[in-house]
């Protein structure tokens, strides 16, 4: 897991650290570690199918390796009609991107990620002096407090210069 991020993986020179970071994105989506919407996820999903397995060739094969690859958490697939559904909307997205690189598809990848409210925020549960819990949220953007159930938009923050 990332301990420490930057604001764009565009400042890192090496490109196993992007791969890392990639990596890291991807697996906190999944484990719902980063809220996402679950029509960025699908678009997300596209770009995982087109980094590991390339071009789309077609649905059949797709369907087999979303069951696969870690692309689709699991509150994105309840929040659906039924898994061919979310399947579908992959495959809309995937079908746009033909021709990308591996490597474009880690950098588009990232770019969405980077924009997500919920990247790059380490949560903490905590009380304020009345007992009410809520979490603050370290960041490189600066530390941040939130209601309990909602870790989207902050109640009070304060930037880092």
């Amino acid at each position: 897991m990332t301990r420490f991020y930057i604001e764009s993986i565009s400042y890192l020179k090496d490109n196993a650290t992007i791969e890392l970071f990639f990596l890291n994105a991807k697996s906190c989506i999944y484990k719902e570690l980063i809220e996402v919407d679950s029509e960025v996820v699908f678009e997300l999903a596209a770009y995982i199918l087109q980094e590991a397995k390339g071009d789309f060739s077609s649905n059949e094969i797709v369907r087999n390796e979303l069951k696969k690859l870690p692309a689709l958490p699991t509150p994105a697939l309840k929040e659906h009609p039924s898994l061919a559904y979310c399947e579908d909307r992959v495959i809309e997205h995937y079908k746009k991107l033909n021709g990308q690189t591996r490597g474009q598809a880690i950098v588009n990848y990232m770019s969405i990620v980077e924009s997500l409210p919920t990247y790059g925020v380490h949560y903490y549960a905590v009380k304020d002096k009345q007992g009410i819990p809520w979490w603050l949220g370290l960041s490189y953007k600066g530390i941040f407090q939130y209601d309990y159930h909602d870790k989207v938009k902050p109640r009070k923050g304060q930037h880092y210069i």
